[in-house]
């Protein structure tokens, strides 16, 4: 039960595709930790659509773009080095496309991640649970792909992701809140960069710039029991550096991206160590990114 409801929610922002001046997205762990020497996998599906996308904050469409859709399968493992401590590897491959334009189609292996989960501390009273968890991740390019382009598989650079997490359970009801920060590293331009903002990049192709820091605040509540569970959240990311905005000659690595979203999640086990998954989520508002739609499924093995 533990580990299902990690992967129900995992999975959410393991596949964040990062279409289009998109951010990367850490995943979203729960306070449910998986158990000491247990190990299960997830094999996962998703697609995301966007006609509409803003430049700063403003809403845009360009008949030159049309709809871009990401398609994306993940394979997420997880594994209990310890009672209190989790490991969690990720990888995505992805194909992106605009359906008008003459942006090619982007296809292949995104960005691997792992991710330690360590529960601090754990206080129990009854059935009532209060529990403060760290976690820590770090994610690198599995391949060179493009980074400054509309059509794009990801920002490229390699990321550390720092945060914390309360979780209260009672009985079958459980909130949780967490806080993060991540911390991008430089990636190297494809293109050459007429216009550009000298504190982020340099005009020379080939020549490496920021990709702006993100902090992240995500509110999740629930119900889950040992055959089945649904929840609904909220997602803000804001940028922690200025950065650009999208606009002619700008790369889009250098791109402050921030967004708003909300989801709700399900899970049902099947049979003994086998149970399903799906996500449905949607963007409120952002900057520099794209107004998308998402919805994900997969199979989850090992309960």
């Amino acid at each position: 039960m533990r580990l299902l409801t990690y992967f129900t929610t995992a999975f959410l922002l393991t596949l964040t595709h990062q279409t289009h001046a998109q951010g990367l997205a850490p995943g979203i762990l729960d306070g449910f930790m998986k158990g000491q020497r247990k190990a299960s996998l997830a094999i996962l599906a998703s697609q995301e659509t966007y006609s509409t996308y803003y430049v700063n904050t403003t809403e845009t469409k360009n008949p030159n773009l049309g709809t871009v859709t990401t398609q994306a399968l993940t394979v997420v493992g997880t594994y209990g080095l310890g009672y209190d401590l989790d490991l969690i590897i990720s990888a995505p491959y992805i194909r992106t496309q605009a359906s008008a334009g003459y942006f090619p189609k982007q296809e292949g292996l995104q960005d691997v991640s792992g991710t330690l989960r360590w529960e601090a501390f754990d206080y129990k009273l009854g059935k009532t649970r209060l529990s403060w968890l760290f976690a820590a991740g770090y994610s690198m390019p599995m391949q060179e792909y493009v980074s400054d382009a509309l059509v794009r598989l990801g920002h490229g650079s390699r990321n550390l992701d720092g945060r914390t997490m309360l979780h209260y359970k009672a009985g079958p009801f459980f909130l949780t809140g967490q806080y993060g920060y991540i911390r991008r590293g430089q990636v190297t331009l494809d293109h050459v960069v007429n216009n550009y903002d000298p504190s982020q990049l340099n005009p020379n192709s080939g020549m490496k710039v920021n990709v702006p820091d993100v902090t992240e605040l995500i509110i999740r509540t629930g119900i889950v029991t040992t055959r089945a569970s649904v929840d609904v959240w909220g997602q803000q990311q804001t940028p922690r550096t200025e950065g650009t905005n999208i606009g002619p000659g700008i790369p889009f690595p250098t791109n402050g991206v921030g967004f708003t979203r909300v989801g709700t999640t399900a899970w049902l086990r099947l049979f003994g160590k086998v149970g399903i998954t799906a996500t449905a989520s949607t963007t409120l508002s952002g900057r520099n990114t794209g107004k998308s739609t998402r919805i994900n499924g997969g199979l989850v093995l090992g309960l």
